[in-house]
C-alpha cells in the first residue's frame, strides 16, 4: 500500500512540475514563451516540495537519517552517507556518494523559475503595481532558496571568514548556458539581503497570504530576519521578527488533539508565513520518523501529542530507532519542513530578547509557543529560577528542538551555535550498544557535499570541506 500511495503521490508531484516546465517553454534555452503578467504569475501559484530534512537532522541528533531501517542496519553499511551522518566519519567520500541530490536540484529550479519572472515581468502587460508585487515575491523567494543552499552546501557565516570561505553560486539570469560562479559566503548573504531588502519588502502584499501559499510583508520581514539571525545580528533580527509578528502571530494550536483524538496539520495551516514541504508521499512529513535518545528524552509527558497514545502520536518505533525512543505514528501532519511559521519568529525573537538581556521577555515568546503544545502549562516567564542567559537559553534549546524536529533549523541552529564559544559543543551520537561517535563543532560533516550532477559540469564548485 505504501508502495501504490508513493507511487500515485510521485506521479502527481511529476504531472504538476510539468505543468510548471510547459509553462516556462524554454524558447531558444533561458528564455520564456510567458509575456503577461497573469501568466508570470502562475510560476509563484504552486506547492514547493523538496527533498526530506532527515540527512540535516541527522546530523544535529535529532531524527534518525534513514527511516524504515534500524541503526544497526545503516551501521552495517559504511560505505554510505547516512552512515558517514550517523558516525560522523570523515573518511567517508561523501562527495563520491552524492550522486544526485534532490534538494539542491529543486531549489534551483525553483530559483530559475524565479529568474524567469523577474527577468520578464518588466516588459510583460499587465499593470505596473502588480508588476512590481509578483517582482518582489519572486525576489524574496529566491533570496530564501539561496539562503538554504549556502547554510546547507557551506560554513555557517561567520564576520570573521565569511569573505574567504566558498558559497554557493548566486544564480539571478536566466541564461543556461551561463556557468554561473561559486561565490563566497560573504557575497552570497549579501546578495540575499539585497533580495529581501525594505524596498523590496514594501512591495509585497500588507496581510498574510499562506491560504494562496504565496508570500505577503510577514513573509518578507520573517525571510529577512531569518537571515540576519543567522549572521547573528541578533539586534536587527528582532526587528524584523517583530514585524513580521505584528503582521500575523497565528500559533497552531494543539490542543485540539484532546478533543479530536488525532494531530492533524493541513497544507494551508494557519500558522504558515509561507509553505516550503518536503517529500513524504502523502503520509505527512512526521510519519515514520524516529527520534535519537537525545532528542527523546526532551519530549515533555504532558506534550499534547503524548498524551495521544499509541498509534496516534508519538508512538513505539519497532526497533527502527534506539530501545525506547519513539516514532510518530500521526500521518496526516503536512509541516513546513522549509519554510517560515509563526513559531520560527517567536523562537528567533525569544534568542535575540534573551541575548540582548531581557530575560523575561524572552521567555514569553516561548510562552506563546508552548502554551499550546504543554497540557497544564506552567509559564517559563513566571519561573524565578530562570534568572540568567546562560540558563534561559538552555531552556530555549531544548524546547526550540522539539518545536522544530522534521525542519532545517536545528541544522541551521546548530551549526550558528557552534561558531560561539558560548553554546559550541560536541554532538554526542549514541545508538544502544553503537557508539558513541563524536562529531565537534568544527566537522566536515556539517558541510553537505555539492552533488555530481553538479560538479561535473561547473569546475567553480570546489567542496567546501
Amino acid at each position: 500500500m505504501k508502495k501504490i500511495l508513493s507511487t500515485i503521490s510521485v506521479a502527481m508531484m511529476m504531472l504538476f512540475m510539468s505543468s510548471c516546465d510547459d509553462k516556462l517553454d524554454i524558447v531558444p534555452k533561458g528564455q520564456s514563451t510567458l509575456d503577461n503578467i497573469d501568466d508570470l504569475e502562475t510560476l509563484l501559484n504552486q506547492q514547493f516540495v523538496v527533498g526530506d530534512v532527515n540527512h540535516l537532522e541527522g546530523v544535529a541528533n535529532s531524527i534518525l537519517p534513514a527511516t524504515w531501517e534500524t541503526p544497526t542496519q545503516t551501521l552495517a553499511a559504511p560505505n554510505t552517507l547516512n552512515y558517514a551522518i550517523m558516525t560522523g566519519d570523515e573518511n567517508v567520500d561523501r562527495a563520491a556518494l552524492a550522486t544526485d541530490d534532490s534538494r539542491y536540484e529543486r531549489f534551483y529550479k525553483y530559483i530559475n523559475y524565479m529568474n524567469v519572472v523577474i527577468s520578464k515581468a518588466p516588459e510583460s502587460s499587465g499593470t505596473d503595481a502588480k508588476k512590481q508585487r509578483v517582482i518582489a515575491e519572486a525576489r524574496v523567494l529566491r533570496a530564501w532558496f539561496h539562503f538554504l543552499l549556502v547554510n546547507i552546501y557551506a560554513r555557517q557565516y561567520d564576520s570573521a571568514t565569511a569573505e574567504t570561505l566558498g558559497g554557493v553560486p548566486y544564480v539571478d539570469n536566466t541564461n543556461v548556458n551561463e556557468q554561473k560562479t561559486k561565490l563566497s559566503i560573504a557575497q552570497v548573504y549579501e546578495r540575499i539581503l539585497e533580495d529581501c531588502s525594505d524596498e523590496v519588502i514594501a512591495l509585497l502584499s500588507p496581510q498574510n497570504m499562506s491560504a494562496k501559499m504565496r508570500g505577503g510583508a510577514d513573509w518578507g520581514n520573517a525571510v529577512r530576519s531569518a537571515v540576519l539571525f543567522q549572521m547573528k545580528r541578533y539586534d536587527e533580527a528582532l526587528t524584523y521578527a517583530q514585524k513580521a509578528l505584528a503582521i500575523h502571530s497565528v500559533v497552531e494550536d494543539r490542543s485540539t488533539v484532546m478533543q479530536t483524538g488525532l494531530w492533524k496539520l493541513d497544507y494551508l495551516a494557519d500558522n504558515n508565513y509561507l509553505l516550503i514541504r518536503s517529500n513524504n508521499s502523502n503520509l505527512g512529513e512526521y510519519y515514520g520518523i524516529s527520534l535519537t535518545k537525545e532528542t527523546n528524552d526532551l519530549l515533555e509527558p504532558n506534550d499534547f501529542v503524548m498524551l495521544l497514545g499509541e498509534g496516534a502520536g508519538w508512538s513505539d518505533n519497532y526497533g527502527y530507532g534506539p530501545a525506547g525512543c519513539y516514532m510518530c505514528a500521526a500521518s496526516d501532519i503536512h509541516y513546513n519542513s522549509w519554510g517560515l511559521r509563526t513559531e520560527n519568529m517567536l523562537y528567533n525573537a525569544a534568542e535575540c530578547l534573551i541575548r540582548g538581556g531581557k530575560i523575561k521577555d524572552g521567555l514569553e515568546m516561548i510562552d506563546r509557543v508552548k502554551r499550546y503544545r504543554i497540557n497544564n502549562y506552567a509559564p517559563l516567564a513566571e519561573n524565578t529560577s530562570i534568572t540568567t542567559e546562560a540558563q534561559a537559553m538552555k531552556v530555549l534549546q531544548d524546547s526550540k528542538r522539539i518545536e522544530m524536529l522534521a525542519t532545517c533549523y536545528n541544522f541551521f541552529d546548530r551549526k550558528r551555535w557552534n561558531t560561539e564559544s558560548a553554546y559550541s559543543g560536541n554532538m554526542i551520537h549514541q545508538y544502544d550498544d553503537n557508539g558513541p561517535y563524536v562529531i565537534t563543532p568544527e566537522s566536515a560533516i556539517w558541510v553537505f557535499p555539492f552533488p555530481l550532477t553538479a560538479t561535473l559540469y561547473n569546475s567553480s564548485l570546489t567542496q567546501n570541506y
